[in-house]
């Protein structure tokens, strides 16, 4: 399903996504749980926004692996933050609150 948000950004569910990326919802679901691809959980219910996920793609295209190996032998042993970490709005929206996982997207 196809949503959009108040700024007018798409926001699609896990069978909206799953039909874009030609990708089961299952395997989304697991990339979810080892946040391994952006997505936004609203009172509880993941959805996706278009132009994270464009970016995301975008970032993750062939060829940008071999770029981050480099990077991470470089920066072997230094602490940093993990890819996706989760974090909460305090405004929320509505009545529940918002969670952001970047998947490994920078911007």
């Amino acid at each position: 399903m196809k949503e959009t948000d108040i700024t007018g950004n798409e926001v699609m569910n896990y069978k909206g996504l799953a039909a874009y990326l030609k990708m089961s919802q299952g395997t989304l679901r697991q990339k979810v749980m080892n946040k391994k691809i952006p997505f936004i959980k609203i009172d509880g219910a993941v959805r996706f926004s278009k132009k994270n996920i464009d970016a995301w793609l975008e970032e993750n295209k062939r060829g940008t692996k071999a770029k981050n190996r480099e990077q991470s032998t470089e920066n072997k042993g230094k602490r940093e933050m993990s890819e996706g970490e989760l974090f909460t709005d305090g405004e929320g929206l509505g009545n529940g609150q918002l969670e952001i996982s970047n998947g490994g997207c920078n911007d």
